[in-house]
């Protein structure tokens, strides 16, 4: 398992934090082998990638974001106002009363609250709340400044879900399409060509491969229906369960790999999440290092968590950020650039917005050019299958006309 530990190096008494995989808590004791004391070490979830779900399926995990978005823009309205912390949430809680998951979490939140506990580390204690939010809170806690960590997430929030929105949009069409197609399809197989077959089953003289073709193909279909019938539905009980797993969802993100125009817009979102996320705790007083650290329980892959280590070990080191980032993977020609514009200047707060905004417009553009793409094609597919499925049945009739002569 993966663990979230904090460090105590008794030499430079500094603490630290790292990710780490070990068996259990206990398996690491209280002292690793170079000599730091073990303070702590919470287990880490594993988050939702983009485009994958966890295993509530992506339904869920959309409907409770969505949840905790809104919770986050009620909490801000309140704190805003004047309210403390605990009289928002209990506020809060007063307003939803004592029915849903809702109520819960807020009955939960307040518990940890009264027990002297800060929001950010009772927020991480529930287990219910992004990464970036918790991290977002626990440094708006230096700051005093609350209410804008709030407006940071729900900002971040707004992002990742308008990039979500276009992949969904894009995909309505021609998911309709396809699915209208082999409806009609299956139509014409289960229903209309045995039909066919019956009246060309007394044809005499030699039949076409395609009109024995068709005959063989009804006769089974015809035989079989049933058993046709009840392998498409297990078929689709086994899609609706793989769905909410998130298996089909994983097994498309390893597809699009494949493929390299939709591997680098994959990237691109994954960029553009990473970004964000900085910026959010980058402004809440996170310092770079820290920030990778943290972004590494986004679940954007072994290769980008990889790249983030290296990056984060570069700094430590004290490598320039454009060249540590270079480095390991994360910039492009612009984004270097950019990096060093925010050496010399100091504002890396805008300068990783400014980033952030760039990779999500590159894959807003993407996912344009791509739908303009693949809705045509997708139809041009669709009316070739029900086109040949058509052709087929009717070729036999030219058999009919050889017959008669």
């Amino acid at each position: 398992m993966k663990l979230r530990v904090r460090l105590l190096d008794p030499v430079r008494m500094t603490i630290s934090e790292e990710l780490m995989d070990a068996p259990s808590r206990e398996s690491l004791g209280q002292r690793l082998p170079d000599g730091r004391k073990v303070l702590t070490a919470e287990p880490v979830r594993d988050p939702v990638a983009v485009g994958a779900a966890s295993h509530e399926g992506p339904t869920g995990a959309r409907e409770r974001a969505l949840d905790i978005a809104w919770w986050c823009q009620e909490l801000r309205t309140l704190l805003v106002a004047g309210m403390t912390v605990v009289e928002a949430i209990e506020t809060l809680q007063a307003q939803s009363g004592a029915d849903g998951a809702r109520a819960e979490l807020q009955a939960a939140l307040l518990a940890q609250l009264h027990q002297g506990k800060s929001l950010s580390v009772a927020m991480q204690a529930l287990d219910r709340f992004p990464m970036v939010l918790v991290a977002s809170v626990r440094a708006s806690e230096r700051s005093s400044s609350l209410a804008e960590a709030l407006s940071e997430y729900l900002r971040y929030h707004e992002m990742v879900e308008a990039l979500r929105k276009k992949v969904v949009s894009a995909a309505i069409y021609p998911s309709l399409v396809l699915g209208l197609g082999l409806l009609v399809s299956g139509f014409l197989i289960v229903v209309v060509l045995p039909r066919f077959a019956s009246m060309y089953a007394d044809l005499r003289g030699e039949m076409s491969w395609s009109t024995h073709l068709l005959t063989l193909s009804s006769l089974f279909v015809r035989e079989h229906r049933l058993s046709l019938l009840a392998g498409a539905a297990a078929l689709g009980a086994l899609a609706v369960v793989a769905w909410r797993q998130g298996a089909i969802q994983r097994a498309a993100m390893r597809a699009a790999g494949w493929i390299p125009p939709v591997k680098r817009a994959l990237r691109e979102f994954r960029l553009a999440k990473l970004y964000h996320s900085m910026t959010v705790m980058f402004r809440g007083g996170y310092t770079l290092d820290e920030t990778l650290l943290r972004c590494e329980g986004l679940a954007l892959g072994e290769q980008m968590d990889d790249a983030m280590r290296g990056a984060r070990t570069a700094l430590t080191r004290g490598v320039r950020v454009s060249s540590a980032f270079s480095d390991a993977g994360l910039t492009d020609t612009v984004t270097q650039r950019l990096l060093a514009v925010g050496e010399r200047s100091g504002n890396f707060e805008r300068v990783l917005q400014t980033i952030a905004e760039r990779h999500a417009g590159n894959f807003a553009a993407f996912m344009d050019r791509a739908t303009r793409i693949v809705e045509p094609l997708m139809l041009l597919l669709v009316s070739l299958l029900v086109g040949s499925i058509v052709v087929l049945m009717y070729l036999p009739i030219f058999d009919i006309a050889s017959s008669i002569r």
